[in-house]
């Protein structure tokens, strides 16, 4: 994914995973969400870090995994200690403490997260779900996933 002049716009490679994934056609339109720095917008992020320009109603399109095992019981960026068995999700730029609405289109399933890590750190993916949020999702099993994603209010 590459970002260009505030917005986020999915390479070639990306837009290929994304077909592969979903196994269904998709319109690849306009698969980009407006973003805005919040020392221009009025938001409730709070930080120095970009935040989506309408909370409410920005939603996009991106790749999610899911780890679990292997880091049970390690620190996280937050400071807390990771539960596989929570619904937390890692994410690069969202602010730590951030409430996210992943939702799978392939399962119709819907889940609120809570940003508590940094990662992922594999190119092309966007989150890190614990397992429990990926279990509930419905995409365990597929290990990565297209997700709509939308700041919770």
């Amino acid at each position: 994914m590459q970002t260009t002049t505030g917005q986020k716009v999915f390479s070639i490679p990306a837009l290929l995973l994304l077909s592969v994934v979903t196994s269904t056609r998709l319109s690849v339109e306009k698969m980009s969400t407006p973003r805005a720095s919040v020392s221009t917008l009025h938001t409730s992020c709070g930080t120095p870090q970009s935040c989506y320009a309408n909370p409410k109603t920005a939603e996009t399109l991106m790749i999610a995994s899911w780890y679990g095992n292997k880091f049970q019981g390690r620190q996280t960026a937050s400071g807390e200690r990771f539960d596989l068995n929570k619904l937390t999700a890692a994410n690069r730029t969202l602010p730590l403490g951030t409430l996210v609405r992943i939702t799978a289109p392939s399962t119709g399933r819907s889940i609120v997260v809570r940003i508590n890590d940094r990662g992922p750190w594999l190119k092309g993916r966007d989150f890190d779900l614990s397992e429990a949020a990926a279990i509930k999702l419905g995409i365990h099993e597929k290990g990565i996933a297209a997700v709509k994603v939308s700041l919770f209010k």
